[in-house]
């Protein structure tokens, strides 16, 4: 006797084989499907979000470069006013002006006029006045034109201003020469912009609400150090300075495998400057974590397992349905046929029309009638047979013939004696 479990061998049951073939169709569709649909889906996320992380750094770029240039040119025209035009003004009207300058606007940490000999004469809040500044670049540069630096630090300046929680300080160097009506040198103006209002700007592109979506943004100098970084991605201290793709342009966006083994969806912008204004040099970096940007990718396929599975289940069930009644008709010819080779003669073949089954039971069936035709003429014939046996075993025997005693010899010429 075949183990229970037997029944749900392949080889032996239709019913299993179909199961197996046709689940195993529907996961293998599953399969391909959730494949090619997320391959797809991914490349056309990736293409989006990367267009748009792209933007933000293209954004912030360019709206740092447009802040330095607005004061820039406010350096600029500041020149042509009077108390830096005329040579009898004074130091308190030039002062009042530079500090009118300052409260307009947050960014400037600190403005001063120079004189040709490169001596701070007047300043905010009297800062630095009557330190030497012929050695700075600034001095020496905006003699002959407008000037802006990048980035830099200047101890000097920081010890006067407040700490800005312990973050390090950096400037931005903004000069123009100053000359009176008669075109004769009064010296230079320059200002100090403080970095720490990068931030702000920052936030106005990229506010802290993007940290629900883990968008972090990091600005990095033209020698690779950070200059700032906002930390929306979760991490303690910022990658490094990314490595650019081959042939890199000035903004872009690109898979990135940063320190530590996370892999960021990187978007990308190299300062451009704006109109006259150089720019900064900076590169600006927004990154987002692929966990999070392809998450949908992996929600989709999801959806597209389980609906599978819910499909599979159901083929399943259908082809399990379908193939009990295809194979009914079988198993009665089987149970039939089983029953006359056990030696009930009455039983008969079921009959279907159409199909296998209708096919099968008109050849078993056939079959069959043709058998017990067979059988029943050699029942007779072996009937007639042991009846002639019989009738030939109860008849009389036949008497046997007596021998007839010889004939005498007749007397002739031939039987004389001598």
């Amino acid at each position: 006797m075949n183990a229970w479990w037997q029944r749900f061998d392949p080889r032996h049951n239709m019913w299993v084989l179909a199961a197996l073939l046709v689940g195993g169709a529907a996961l293998g569709f599953t399969f391909v499907l959730s494949e090619i649909t997320g391959t797809i889906f991914r490349a056309k996320l990736e293409r989006q979000a990367g267009l748009a992380l792209e933007t933000l750094a293209v954004q912030l770029s360019d709206k740092l470069d447009r802040n330095v240039y607005e004061r820039y040119r406010e350096i600029q025209f500041a020149t042509g006013l009077g108390p830096l035009r005329t040579p009898a003004a004074t130091p308190a009207e030039r002062r009042r002006l530079f500090e009118a300058m300052e409260s307009a606007n947050a960014d400037y940490a600190w403005i001063g006029l120079a004189d040709p000999a490169g001596t701070v004469v007047v300043a905010t809040q009297g800062l630095l006045e009557g330190t030497k500044v012929d050695i700075r670049e600034w001095f020496r540069s905006a003699r002959g034109g407008p000037f802006a630096s990048g980035l830099h630090e200047y101890v000097p300046l920081a010890k006067e201003l407040p700490d800005p929680a312990g973050e390090k300080q950096r400037f931005i160097d903004l000069a123009a020469p100053v000359t009176a009506v008669n075109g004769q040198p009064l010296g230079v103006l320059g200002a100090q912009l403080n970095w720490t209002w990068a931030r702000d700007v920052q936030l106005s592109v990229v506010p802290e609400t993007a940290r629900r979506e883990s968008l972090g943004v990091t600005i990095y100098a033209k020698n690779g150090e950070m200059l700032l970084d906002s930390g929306g991605s979760g991490w303690t201290e910022a990658p490094g300075i990314p490595t650019l793709p081959v042939r890199a342009g000035m903004r872009g966006s690109f898979t990135e495998n940063a320190e530590g083994g996370t892999v960021y969806l990187t978007g990308y912008a190299r300062s451009q400057g704006y109109r006259d204004f150089p720019g900064l040099h900076l590169l600006v970096v927004v990154r987002q974590p692929t966990a999070i940007v392809f998450a949908p990718v992996h929600e989709l396929q999801g959806w597209i397992w389980r609906l599978g599975a819910l499909l599979a289940g159901g083929v399943v069930v259908l082809s399990w349905v379908l193939v009990a009644r295809l194979n009914r008709p079988m198993r009665a010819i089987a149970r039939a046929a089983d029953h006359i080779r056990g030696g009930d003669v009455t039983s008969l073949i079921p009959r279907y029309h159409g199909g296998a089954a209708g096919r099968l039971s008109t050849a078993v069936g056939d079959l069959v009638d043709t058998f017990r035709a067979k059988q029943g003429k050699l029942e007779a014939e072996k009937a007639q047979l042991e009846a002639r046996v019989r009738a030939s075993s109860s008849a009389p025997p036949a008497q046997a013939e007596t021998p007839k005693p010889p004939a005498p010899r007749r007397s002739g010429p031939d039987n004389i004696r001598w």
